[in-house]
């Protein structure tokens, strides 16, 4: 097909014009004054009666009113991380648990070559060298109050590669509450979130 028939010709030019308009004007209830000032004596007042009333607590709590929902300072592997977004090579997700203590279920869900992890619960070593197995490593873990930190680390990735595991989470109540899967390479992490209620 020829490109020059394919194309439309136009044979009376576009013209623009333009006019002189006037806005509309303003609606009276519509107040632009950008030159006055805000008035911050409420907000100061509020902040001033927040730290006053947070003199008795633990010295380590967050004091200011928009900090609230922060438990305490969350460290991780020696830092201060408690507004920082910690890294992991691989996310399972955050969950909650209304039960003080999880039970986690760890098993080679694919060819069984030898795969071995180890478990932290905010970064304390709860299992230092699993072996995953087709039956189940099961592992009991005491939950802080607020956000819990657990991370599965691959320490190898048995002889067919790459580290394949699943993980059933119950609570006490014995209710499923997470069910995941994970290929991880030699030395990286998956990183289970659970929120104590």
């Amino acid at each position: 097909m020829d490109n020059e028939s394919s194309m439309l010709k136009s044979k009376t030019p576009i013209k623009a014009t333009f006019e002189n308009t006037k806005t509309a004007p303003s609606s009276p209830n519509f107040n632009l004054k950008m030159d006055e000032k805000l008035n911050t004596s409420a907000i100061d007042k509020n902040l001033e009666e927040n730290k006053s009333a947070s003199k008795n607590h633990n010295f380590l709590m967050e004091t200011l009113p928009e900090d609230k929902d922060i438990i305490g300072l969350k460290y991780w592997k020696g830092q201060d991380v408690t507004h920082k977004k910690l890294e992991s090579n691989f996310s399972l997700g955050t969950v909650k648990s209304s039960t003080k203590t999880v039970k986690i279920e760890c098993r080679d869900f694919g060819l069984v070559d030898g795969d071995r992890i180890q478990i932290f619960l905010n970064n304390t070593i709860v299992s230092a060298n699993i072996g995953l197995k087709g039956n189940y490593f099961v592992v009991y873990l005491n939950l802080e109050e607020g956000y819990n930190r657990i991370d599965f680390q691959a320490l190898n990735q048995g002889y067919s590669g790459p580290n394949t595991a699943e993980m059933i989470v119950y609570d006490a109540n014995g209710n499923i509450i997470s069910s995941k899967e994970w290929h991880l390479s030699t030395g990286e992490t998956a990183t289970l979130g659970i929120i104590k209620k």
